[in-house]
């Protein structure tokens, strides 16, 4: 009996050591791919990709390695898409390949178990086509001409609010954005204060945990090291964040269902409102149909794909204007031109009008985008790119930083220069090829691409637009712009701590504004009823 259990034990001793074995191959670099660092066994690159600002070592690998950069995450092959041309080629053209999403297991296994087959932004399934289809129904064309009026009246409060107490315009942005741009309203059909005092505090700080719970610094890297997922509770921190984090999420979910089952007489119906009825009707075909709680996942992930990324967007947005006075100038100029009254805010925006400021968004999305490389793709077939063996499961990232900074493209990229939007459509130099470039690519490209991206670019350049009108944006510190000192990038690239005011531009503002304010609070009223 002794000898029968010697041998059991060194059989699986042997198992053991095969499995680990073949892992520890499985870390090499496959045949022919493409060239990147050189990669240790067991970690590949993850000891030489940093955690902050991952995207300049990118960029320096690119110089070295070419047009697409091969890594090694343990046993996940990535590669990292470094040129624009090959974006188009193989992300837009070829986006049945390139259009899968790797798994996120923090997210999709602890945060939200039940939502792991419907939380769209992490899945490339039938759910989340139909999701995408639904949304950009809403979030385009006629539905996003509806929602205009709730986006002219929301940035009127906005620049109410900056008007009260400026020294919180953080503050400010973040209530604006949530209220609308996120957007609860257009989503539940509520305002904020339907949803309790506290909602939008206790959403920004779950969405900061959740982010937080989202960066690898604070979860080990399961999605490489999947037995990592087997440590115990009480020596992974995040294992125990992960359950508060769910709750205080399903909880804010919760107070937007519960509003958007209430019966509505809204002048805009509610896309939960409207999904509701459809999956009641017995003539919506089954494609139309979804449960209750896939539907309260579509409201939570609508809202938590967008918000962070969203006010760093606009942040960045009023420190490159605070940086820029000339720029500012000549955006107020157009505003002014467009809206000569000096006792109304301006109304009925329509963007066409306003090229410049068009300009000053797109150029702040590409001069500091939100996302540098963008959320990961993966490959679902084997694939050749220039040559090189691309094998099914490879991580894919798009280079974005480096694209929006190519000197054979753009006329001095480090600048922040508006104009170049308003000499070309891309923003490209004289005489370079533009074929399948996109003036930006923080939206996404091919069947990735963000539905939102004309609702986002709507309700923030409807509350610039405002806020220029109405101030003056002045740095009360000395503004730092560098990438690298000035930002700091895990999840997404934000700006650090830095001072400006909002000083008014008009005689009688605060008379002004509090009385296109109490004209805004009944037109929300009116579309909210």
């Amino acid at each position: 009996m002794a000898l029968a259990l010697s041998l059991g034990l060194l059989s699986l001793a042997g198992l053991l050591v095969y499995h680990a074995v073949v892992w520890l191959l499985s870390t090499r670099r496959p045949p022919n791919f493409p060239p990147g660092p050189p990669s240790i066994l067991g970690l590949g690159n993850l000891h030489n990709f940093p955690r902050e600002n991952p995207f300049l070592t990118a960029a320096e690998w690119a110089k070295q390695y070419g047009p697409i950069t091969g890594l090694k995450f343990g046993p996940t092959n990535v590669i990292v898409i470094n040129d624009a041309k090959l974006v188009y080629e193989f992300i837009v053209k070829r986006g049945a390949i390139f259009s899968g999403r790797p798994k996120r297991h923090v997210a999709q296994e602890h945060v939200l178990p039940e939502g792991r087959d419907m939380y769209a932004i992490f899945l490339s399934n039938d759910y989340s086509r139909r999701l995408r289809t639904i949304t950009k129904e809403f979030l385009a064309g006629s539905g996003l001409g509806q929602l205009a009026p709730m986006h002219q009246a929301s940035a009127t409060g906005l620049v109410y609010d900056l008007l009260q107490s400026g020294d919180k315009w953080r503050d400010h942005i973040a209530s604006w954005y949530v209220a609308v741009t996120a957007p609860v309203a257009m989503i539940s059909g509520a305002q904020l204060h339907d949803l309790g005092d506290n909602w939008v505090r206790d959403y920004n700080k779950v969405q900061h945990e959740f982010e937080d719970l989202l960066d690898p610094a604070t979860a080990p890297p399961i999605d490489i090291f999947p037995i990592l997922q087997w440590v115990p509770a009480m020596f992974a921190e995040w294992k125990r964040k992960a359950p508060v984090t769910r709750k205080a999420l399903l909880k804010s979910y919760g107070a937007l269902m519960a509003h958007a089952k209430k019966p509505h007489n809204n002048t805009i119906q509610p896309l939960a409102t409207k999904l509701l009825q459809r999956a009641a009707d017995p003539k919506t075909p089954p494609e139309g149909r979804f449960s209750e709680q896939e539907i309260t996942m579509l409201m939570g992930g609508t809202i938590d794909a967008a918000f962070d990324s969203s006010v760093v967007v606009f942040q960045t947005l009023m420190l490159a204007l605070a940086a820029h006075p000339e720029v500012q100038r000549a955006a107020q100029a157009e505003i002014d031109g467009v809206f000569a009254s000096e006792t109304e805010l301006p109304e009925r925006i329509d963007l066409d009008r306003l090229p410049y400021v068009n300009a000053c968004m797109t150029e702040s999305l590409r001069w500091r985008p939100v996302s540098t490389l963008g959320l990961p793709r993966e490959t679902v077939a084997d694939e050749q790119m220039l040559g090189y063996n691309i094998p099914k499961g490879t991580m894919v990232m798009i280079n974005m930083w480096l694209m929006n900074m190519d000197p054979d493209f753009y006329d001095e990229p480090d600048r922040f220069m508006p104009e170049r939007y308003m000499r070309d459509p891309v923003g490209a130099k004289a005489g370079v090829s533009q074929l399948g470039r996109k003036a930006v690519y923080t939206f996404g490209a091919g069947r990735r691409e963000c539905p939102g991206k004309d609702f986002v670019y709507q309700s923030m350049c409807m509350a610039v637009s405002q806020i220029l009108w109405a101030f003056d944006v002045v740095p009360t510190t000395k503004l730092d712009l560098s990438p690298s000192t000035g930002f700091t990038s895990s999840v997404v690239l934000k700006p650090n701590h830095f001072g400006i005011k909002f000083v008014p531009r008009r005689p009688d503002l605060g008379a002004v504004v509090a009385e296109q304010k109490r004209k805004a609070d009944v037109l929300l009223r009116q579309i909210l009823a």
